[in-house]
């Protein structure tokens, strides 16, 4: 019995540990942020520059903590300016295009 209870814990602890790896981490691929640096960041909307360029539906998949615009081309968009809110410039094309704040 005890041996069937070392091998369990033993299967548990190596199942955790995942696979060895000697060789370098792979690294994600530096991708320049589509965010102007000269824009003013008080949104944070640079840390979601890498959403330029993809569909718009990929909005709904994304959690983000804080007030969002979403315009696209025609809509009548909020004439107040908040500093904190991100808003996200959405093309003809369905694809995002840009971010701003405010």
């Amino acid at each position: 019995m005890r041996l069937i209870a070392t091998l369990g814990l033993i299967a548990l602890t190596t199942a955790c540990t995942g696979p060895r790896s000697d060789g370098p981490v792979p690294q994600a691929p530096v991708v320049d942020n589509p965010v102007p640096t000269g824009t003013d960041n008080t949104c944070g909307g640079r840390r979601y520059g890498s959403l330029v360029g993809k569909n718009a539906e990929v909005l709904e998949t994304v959690l983000i903590m804080g007030p969002i615009q979403v315009i696209r081309p025609g809509m009548v968009t909020a004439q107040d300016y908040n500093p904190e809110r991100i808003n996200f410039r959405i093309g003809a094309s369905g694809l995002i295009e840009g971010i701003t704040c405010g």
